[in-house]
């Protein structure tokens, strides 16, 4: 399934914006007001009853981000032992490939009907085999995909109501490296051995890396609301409300450890297991509102809140009893974005848009910030072409760039406490392709 790809989300934590390539030209301002095609059935199921016959929205994003880190001093954890963490400098962005799907009904005068496919929440950073955080991340990818029938029923000639049902499935994979010399070091006391026999063995810090890959997958169901107010026939004013998630991600964990680190094996852990990791995907709050200035301009926008504050702890619990759980904190806070737009139609057939946004990261410190998810504050600058080459058909191409601010990470690995000190930085390109039809 092509919606399951993953994203170096460009926007907070990982979310993905992307779900409509028209909305995109605009920075997805205030999509849950505009009810300009069935992409609506997403953004606010009320807007189905705005919309005529049957449509259909087929259309696709493809991201293209930057994402680099420069050491600054990482170093091992000091109970360990004094010195710098090995390694390089890395990139660690992943291209990726977001189809969107939208099918609208306007089944009676009051009543619409909407379903959708699309990728709510994803991430997927890769960093190099060698780089001086290899031990708090190599790999990590969350892919999603969601199905949302939804219903909008209008209930006077200025106000709509929707509601709609979220399927999710969700599969993530994590990889790093591990440094078993410096997990000797650390764990031998609580086996009851000296911490001298790990350098008599040859295992001191850094010089037997290890490697795990976890993956688990599940199934988590939602809900959303929405409320679509049309006080005049040029003002609309959209509130919608998507419900959280909660996931019990089950699967397996696979250890790689070198023949000098064998040893450690007859402790019985690093060996092969099942894996749980729990976790809730965040609740939305959006507050849209659209103006026509005149029949060819409109401005739109919208303040969108993400729950983010669920997300407190990463902690992965492995089925084999010797093998200790890990606990990743993570500490978000609640985040705003801001998203500003315009449409403006040059002539019958052709229109433009543009918009703004800022995004704000939930991640509170640089503590925090981890090689995973290494998120901050972002702003989108967006363009949009849209052409109707029939009265039943219309393309819609638009590019977006989004601004990653640099930021700083002291971020510790959950395993031996090893410091990742440096700076992130990243951006993304973004371009959206969409074909809209009415069949009827």
């Amino acid at each position: 399934m092509t919606a399951l790809a993953p994203s170096r989300a460009p926007a907070s934590g990982f979310l993905v914006q992307e779900k409509s390539p028209r909305g995109l030209g605009s920075s997805f301002a205030g999509e849950g007001a505009l009810a300009e095609d069935a992409s609506v059935t997403y953004f606010n199921p009320a807007g189905l009853t705005l919309l005529d016959g049957l449509q259909v929205v087929a259309g696709a994003h493809e991201i293209m981000p930057e994402a680099s880190f420069e050491n600054h001093g990482s170093h091992l954890n000091p109970k360990i032992g004094h010195g710098a963490l090995r390694g390089s400098n890395s990139d660690g962005g992943e291209f990726a490939f977001i189809p969107t799907t939208y099918v609208s009904y306007r089944a009676t005068d009051w009543l619409g009907l909407g379903i959708g496919v699309n990728a709510p929440f994803g991430l997927a950073t890769e960093w190099d085999r060698g780089w001086v955080g290899r031990y708090h991340a190599l790999k990590s990818a969350l892919r999603s995909i969601a199905v949302t029938p939804s219903v909008g029923l209008k209930v006077t000639d200025w106000l709509s109501f929707g509601l709609g049902m979220s399927a999710l499935y969700a599969k993530a994979t994590l990889t790093n490296a591990i440094d078993l010399g410096g997990v000797c070091t650390l764990f031998a006391p609580e086996a009851g051995l000296p911490a001298s026999i790990c350098p008599a063995i040859g295992l001191k810090p850094q010089s037997a890396d290890g490697l795990v890959r976890i993956t688990g997958d599940d199934w988590g169901f939602g809900w959303n609301l929405g409320m679509l107010l049309t006080p005049t026939p040029g003002t609309r004013v959209g509130l919608t409300y998507r419900s959280s998630i909660d996931l019990n991600l089950a699967g397996d964990s696979t250890f790689t450890v070198p023949k000098k680190a064998k040893i450690l094996q007859s402790t019985g852990a690093l060996v092969d297991t099942g894996v749980h990791a729990a976790t809730t995907l965040p609740d939305v709050v959006s507050l849209s509102a659209m103006q026509e200035i005149d029949p060819r301009w409109a401005v739109f926008g919208d303040v969108t809140w993400t729950h983010w504050d669920y997300f407190q702890d990463l902690v992965i619990k492995f089925d084999n009893p010797k093998q200790p759980t890990v606990v990743d904190p993570q500490r978000w806070d609640n985040s705003f974005r801001v998203a500003l737009g315009t449409r403006y139609a040059l002539t019958r057939d052709w229109s433009v848009r543009a918009g703004t946004a800022w995004d704000q990261t939930p991640v509170p410190s640089a503590r925090y910030r981890t090689a995973r998810i290494p998120d901050s504050d972002r702003v989108w600058a967006s363009l949009g072409l849209g052409y109707q080459l029939f009265e039943w058909a219309r393309v819609d191409l638009s590019y977006a760039h989004v601004f990653g601010m640099k930021v700083s990470t002291t971020n510790r690995d959950p395993v031996t406490g090893h410091e990742l000190h440096g700076t992130f930085e990243g951006g993304a390109d973004i371009v959206g392709v969409q074909a809209s039809l009415r069949l009827w």
